[in-house]
């Protein structure tokens, strides 16, 4: 008898009107290792045949400072990638962001290797910059809306991972400027569904960045994030295993879909989004390691949707 999972999946093939990969966090320094993790979620792929509309990568394709290495798995992965033949949107996870800090440590020009090798490639569409943190990818139906970490251009100010930067350091982007972005798609008239490397208050390892463009607007409809490898005890701590949150005051729910390898996760892991129109959506998790689904999230409401309780009205 088949799964469950897979008839499910079936069901929303057949309703879904736009339909994306979701992936991140290959993060690794060896070579060897990323191609193996990365051709284990490519074979699974192109066994499946999905009709895809594009893939999100949300950061960490990469790690570590040697330019040899990270050339070796960059051009691994573009070509992999190439094969499938659609968009890919990308953000930039803190790992990118790894030659760029000893640069500036060292006194050298700073540079993001990744960023570079996609920033002008056919079917990549990622910050127009290293210095701004946002992109958008619309339809008539929704939009995506993606938060990159970025970086100036002369090393004086880096923002990556979870926390703001330091004070001393002249980091343009304030909270009013985040806000102006937030402002702007909350009049969008259709679902916004935001990406980035780390979460919102309430999800696995949030983002202080993320934290500043609260409150989020109804239209908002969910966040999806990668940062907080699944299995991950050391880093992950008591959520380690925790894909699906909600986030903090708010009705929008979180997906965890961190990692593309199983040396820190406890697979190779990654998730396929599907619109179903109306604001419907699904979130399902893909083990390429055992090529099977393991959750299936679908929502068509929030729990907001309904009002307040009775006794608060």
């Amino acid at each position: 008898m088949r799964p469950v999972l897979d008839e499910l999946f079936d069901t929303a093939t057949k309703r879904t009107r736009a339909r994306y990969w979701l992936i991140s966090d290959l993060q690794q320094r060896d070579p060897a290792l990323a191609e193996r993790y990365f051709r284990t979620a490519m074979t699974d792929m192109h066994r499946m045949s999905l009709d895809l509309n594009g893939i999100c990568y949300l950061g960490d394709a990469a790690e570590g400072v040697s330019l040899t290495d990270l050339k070796t798995m960059t051009d691994m992965q573009l070509d992999l990638l190439d094969s499938l033949n659609v968009p890919v949107y990308y953000v930039m996870g803190n790992h990118e962001l790894d030659f760029y800090r000893k640069a500036v440590q060292d006194g050298t020009t700073p540079r993001i290797p990744f960023y570079e090798a996609i920033r002008n490639r056919k079917n990549w569409h990622t910050i127009p910059d290293q210095e701004t943190f946002w992109f958008t990818h619309e339809t008539d139906d929704f939009v995506f809306l993606f938060f990159s970490d970025h970086a100036a251009e002369d090393g004086s100010w880096i923002a990556t991972h979870q926390a703001l930067p330091p004070q001393e350091q002249p980091y343009p982007h304030t909270k009013e400027v985040w806000q102006s972005i937030r402002d702007r798609f909350a009049t969008a008239g259709k679902p916004v569904f935001t990406f980035a490397h780390c979460g919102f208050p309430g999800g696995n390892r949030p983002s202080q960045y993320l934290e500043q463009l609260l409150p989020l607007p109804d239209n908002f409809r969910a966040h999806i994030h990668g940062h907080a490898h699944i299995g991950d005890r050391e880093w992950a701590g008591k959520d380690l295993y925790r894909q699906i949150s909600g986030m903090d005051d708010h009705p929008q729910m979180q997906f965890d879909i961190a990692s593309l390898d199983s040396l820190r996760g406890t697979t190779v892991r990654s998730a396929v989004f599907d619109y179903f129109g109306d604001g419907e959506y699904g979130i399902s998790f893909r083990d390429h390691k055992n090529q099977r689904w393991e959750q299936v999230f679908f929502s068509a409401h929030s729990a907001k949707e309904p009002g307040p309780p009775e006794r608060f009205r």
